[in-house]
């Protein structure tokens, strides 16, 4: 039996190859990422805490997304989809570790359909202590006029840079019209995330069977809307730096406003 250790002037090609000579392989990352994403958000994975409020994202999009944060350094961030007001505690918490505090201005701005309990009890009722950086609470569909125009008229009050996170109802046309719609609101620059693409990869799995709200995942779903929306601009590019290695369930979709 020949030794393990070889000398790597033995012919190194032979039995070492950089993935990156390779790039008929890149299925088998794909896959694998694609088959643990499955896993990991089915067995529900997401189910997170941030400073002691559920928060549904995998652990490495919440690493992301600080990257992210702390590279924009946003005045304001924009969200949709309240749901139990831990994103927007998540998001008002790393502003403030950046030094952002209320009266320099700027916070998080969210909206959702409905108001949870836990949310109103978290952002008004007994506020948590980052609370005071949300500074705007919409309910209401996010991409109604009349959410935009309160939103655009707080922003427009106190200019700066914005991020906008899309997290809400992940069907497709819903999240085309929200592309369309916040888009507005990112200078050149600026950065804009659609959650959620991966939920295309999970249908005809549990966690996106077929039902009334979602009746065909595969074919209505945040990527689609993505595609539709990058086909017909462009001043977005996709930046792969963030998301696209790991396991992440928005790989493809962290977008940046070119102009």
């Amino acid at each position: 039996m020949r030794s393990m250790n070889r000398d790597p002037t033995d012919n190194p090609s032979s039995w070492r190859t950089p993935p990156e000579a390779r790039p008929d392989l890149d299925f088998v990352v794909r896959d694998l990422q694609r088959t643990f994403l499955r896993v990991a958000d089915n067995l529900r994975w997401y189910e997170q805490t941030w400073l002691g409020v559920p928060i549904w994202q995998l652990p490495e999009d919440l690493v992301a997304l600080q990257r992210i944060v702390f590279d924009a350094n946003p005045k304001w961030i924009v969200e949709t989809g309240t749901k139990f007001g831990g994103s927007a505690i998540f998001f008002a918490s790393l502003l403030a570790m950046m030094g952002r505090t209320p009266e320099q201005g700027g916070g998080v701005i969210t909206v959702d359909i409905h108001e949870t309990a836990e949310a109103r009890e978290l952002l008004q009722n007994r506020p948590h202590r980052f609370a005071s950086l949300v500074r705007q609470r919409l309910v209401g569909d996010a991409k109604a006029p009349e959410i935009i125009a309160a939103m655009s008229a707080t922003l427009a009050a106190d200019p700066g840079p914005v991020m906008v996170f899309l997290d809400d109802w992940h069907d497709g046309d819903h999240v085309y019209a929200e592309l369309q719609a916040y888009s507005r609101l990112v200078a050149p620059g600026g950065i804009l995330i659609v959650a959620d693409t991966t939920f295309e990869d999970l249908a005809d799995t549990p966690v996106a069977a077929p039902s009334e709200k979602y009746p065909d995942a595969k074919r209505s779903n945040p990527r689609v809307a993505l595609g539709r929306f990058l086909s017909e601009r462009g001043d977005f590019t996709v930046v792969p730096d963030y998301t696209s290695t790991g396991i992440s369930n928005f790989p493809d979709s962290v977008l940046r406003r070119t102009g």
